[in-house]
């Protein structure tokens, strides 16, 4: 037992010279795409857009924070001149995680990240002349992958896909958006 103590010493003492050379810091990044949802009667795309910052502790994996907006969904039904639009868009917090494929400063990479986006939603049903506004906040998980190229050590340009499920238990919607990235790590 005493041996096994040893060898885990051993094994963090050589481990920790190693992470903090590692590429870790903070870094910038942001998305641009389309939103889509096809949920509850609600088939329609909006423009989205992430802007967030996050620390690497170590070079594969980090804690990050931005602002996420899923931009308008809105269907309308022909009988009875009815149409409903719901706008989100909240803060997240979560984990990231990247996988460079390559040696040296440039090449492709895989990612991916997940945590806890906390939403804010105002709905709108009209019927005429007839308009009535819900608002909605809570919180919800998220998801994502994503697949790029570094430019150099401190930029960096990928597609990703998220996914978001917002609302409550009588109404979800799941977006699913599709993006463009960029990085910038200091």
């Amino acid at each position: 037992m005493r041996s096994l103590k040893i060898l885990g010493l051993a094994l963090a003492s050589a481990t920790l010279p190693t992470l903090a050379m590692a590429d870790t810091g903070w870094y910038i990044d942001g998305t641009l795409g389309q939103a889509m949802v096809d949920d509850n009667g609600v088939d329609d795309t909006d423009t989205a857009f992430r802007i967030g910052t996050g620390w690497r502790f170590f070079e594969n994996f980090g804690a990050e924070i931005g602002y996420q907006d899923l931009g308008k969904v809105s269907d309308s039904i022909d009988a009875g001149n009815l149409s409903a639009s719901v706008e989100t868009d909240g803060l997240y917090a979560g984990i990231a995680g990247k996988i460079p494929l390559y040696d040296g400063g440039t090449g492709f990479y895989l990612g991916a990240r997940t945590g806890m986006y906390w939403w804010d939603a105002t709905g709108r049903v009209r019927s005429g002349n007839t308009t009535v506004s819900i608002d909605d906040s809570d919180s919800d998980f998220y998801v994502g992958v994503s697949g790029g190229y570094d430019l150099n050590e401190q930029f960096g340009v990928g597609l990703a896909y998220d996914w978001y499920q917002v609302g409550d238990n009588d109404t979800d919607f799941s977006y699913g958006v599709w993006g463009l990235t960029g990085e910038v790590r200091f």
